[in-house]
């Protein structure tokens, strides 16, 4: 069991989460990238990957090798601000790329400036208490696929249904492994889902 769980954290982390959901979106969504040929779809989700991965480990791992936090988990709560601080400027230059340059879908640029906001309201929160990131980005994701299905999007369901699953999944793992108490994993889904819903107005308002 610990084991696992310690998989699921990994793989659920949500420095992975935009790359994971822009990808599952252009199988399932299609109509999401509609009139981009092959090669503009997969520079979409490499535009992702890169920003939202790349940049945010690279961070932290340059954090610690310079000694300015103990391990790459951040524990502790006080070695969380320098990497989400960078993380809020990665994940707004990605939303600002899809929202200029590519000009992308409504449902894309809700999900990308969501992102951008939960991290912006986990920092602050995590400036007084520790907070879940795991669970802060899968109460987004569960709010994004209610988002998706309100809007008929193809295979809003199977988001719907994942994303529950998944939100519980990585709730329990998170608490198994004593990372968080439960009110910081509660706070987390609360966070996500905030972020979502301040989100859509803004994407209305400047598109």
């Amino acid at each position: 069991m610990k084991l696992f769980s310690r998989i699921v954290s990994v793989v659920c982390h949500p420095v992975f989460l935009p790359t994971w959901v822009i990808a599952l979106l252009l199988y399932l969504s299609p109509e999401l990238f509609f009139g981009l040929d092959q090669k503009q779809q997969l520079l979409r989700v490499i535009t992702v990957a890169y920003t939202t991965v790349t940049f945010p480990l690279l961070t932290v791992f340059l954090l610690w090798r310079l000694g300015f936090i103990e391990n790459m988990y951040m524990r502790d709560q006080r070695e969380r601000y320098v990497p989400l601080i960078a993380s809020m400027l990665f994940y707004f230059w990605v939303f600002w790329i899809f929202h200029k340059q590519f000009q992308a879908h409504q449902a894309l640029q809700v999900f990308l400036l969501a992102v951008f906001l939960s991290t912006v309201l986990t920092f602050l929160v995590n400036l007084f208490s520790k907070v879940s990131m795991h669970t802060a980005a899968f109460g987004l994701l569960s709010a994004f696929s209610v988002y998706l299905a309100w809007h008929g999007i193809t295979n809003a369901i199977v988001f719907v249904v994942l994303s529950i699953l998944l939100c519980g999944v990585v709730a329990m793992v998170r608490l198994y492994l004593k990372e968080h108490t439960p009110p910081q994993v509660y706070t987390g889904m609360v966070l996500g889902v905030l972020a979502l819903l301040l989100s859509i107005p803004v994407i209305k308002l400047i598109s």
